[in-house]
């Protein structure tokens, strides 16, 4: 799971731009610490890194924290 915090008003934006990932199999607007939530399916951890990496550097991104599962 990939969270991400967004610069106000940005959201939307930020969450298109993530839905076009392939390894996004689903996001969402959320509300609390987080205004993304992003869950994505990735063979390995280095292709979680490189998914991160290429998810922190889209416009309106304050910064991100990925949790792995399994």
């Amino acid at each position: 799971m990939h969270l991400d915090q967004v610069r106000p008003r940005e959201g939307k934006d930020v969450l298109e731009a993530v839905k076009k990932f392939k390894e996004v199999k689903k996001a969402f607007i959320v509300l609390g610490r987080y205004d993304v939530a992003a869950f994505i399916e990735a063979p390995d951890y280095e292709s979680v890194s490189n998914l991160s990496a290429k998810i922190n550097s889209l416009k309106g991104i304050r910064r991100s924290e990925t949790f792995i599962e399994g």
